[in-house]
């Protein structure tokens, strides 16, 4: 893909428009995640080859129409849409609009109740709860929390190994994990996967306390408790002897909010 001349410019700024609903050179630098000033020197010079590659997988325009001005602005077969021939109609802009995103292909939805959502099969909602150690029963005592229960695709469960009535959503307090989980985070962990496995993140209960950590099994049966944010939370080493005070409520399998991409 060559780097094209100022026009390609003017094209992308269309298509930002017409797709985007973007209002100037700033929006398109919002969008494709660049600096403004980037895309004040593809108005000199041409749009580089990043660019073009961003504006096609970000915006969803043709790269022959980019370049060129040939073809169709996008690939889905709408219409296209010169510069010179002003704003699209009301019309040319629903139909545009059904080819990009047609009805049930993976479309964000906005809701507020449950009976906003269409009907699903495969849709499962998982609560969210906080959790305690009862010194009593000896067992740990799940409490619903007073918020929505989240929806989750059936799809999702199988591809993580889990079923559904054995997950919980739990809110992370602290800042111990960061930058995996940050305070406030969503973590989701399945009660059932409580033998530790080599350097994964669980939720643990230890001397009544609920915590959450990257375990690392030592020679000799001890265990380590690794905090992400090390030089704010020292390593803290459980003996064989101690193990005693250690439950493991379930490995993390899940997390969302606003920590960096991460996984285990």
């Amino acid at each position: 893909m060559k780097k094209g001349t100022h026009k390609t410019a003017e094209r992308l700024l269309e298509a930002a428009k017409l797709l985007k609903g973007a209002d100037g050179p700033s929006d398109v630098a919002n969008l494709l995640n660049v600096s403004p000033q980037s895309v004040t020197n593809w108005m000199k010079r041409g749009v580089s080859k990043e660019g073009l590659l961003l504006a096609q997988r970000l915006i969803g325009c043709s790269a022959t129409w980019l370049q060129t001005g040939g073809g169709q602005m996008v690939e889905s077969g709408a219409t296209h849409v010169s510069p010179d021939s002003g704003a699209p109609s009301t019309d040319q802009r629903e139909e545009l609009l059904k080819r990009l995103l047609p009805e049930g292909k993976g479309n964000v939805i906005a809701w507020e109740e449950e009976d906003d959502l269409p009907e699903d099969p495969e849709r499962v909602w998982i609560d969210r709860y906080d959790y305690h150690f009862s010194a009593g029963s000896g067992v740990i005592q799940w409490e619903v929390r007073q918020k929505k229960a989240l929806p989750f695709d059936k799809g999702f469960f199988r591809a993580l190994g889990s079923k559904p009535n054995d997950c919980r959503l739990l809110v992370v307090r602290g800042d111990s994990m960061e930058p995996y989980l940050f305070n406030r985070d969503m973590m989701m962990i399945d009660v059932t996967k409580t033998h530790v496995r080599d350097s994964r993140v669980y939720a643990v209960y230890f001397e009544d306390e609920p915590l959450v950590k990257q375990v690392f099994k030592q020679a000799g049966g001890s265990l380590v408790f690794h905090s992400y944010n090390s030089s704010k939370y020292p390593d803290k080493i459980v003996e064989p002897d101690k193990l005693d005070r250690v439950t493991i409520v379930g490995e993390v399998i899940h997390r969302s909010g606003s920590g960096l991409a991460g996984g285990n």
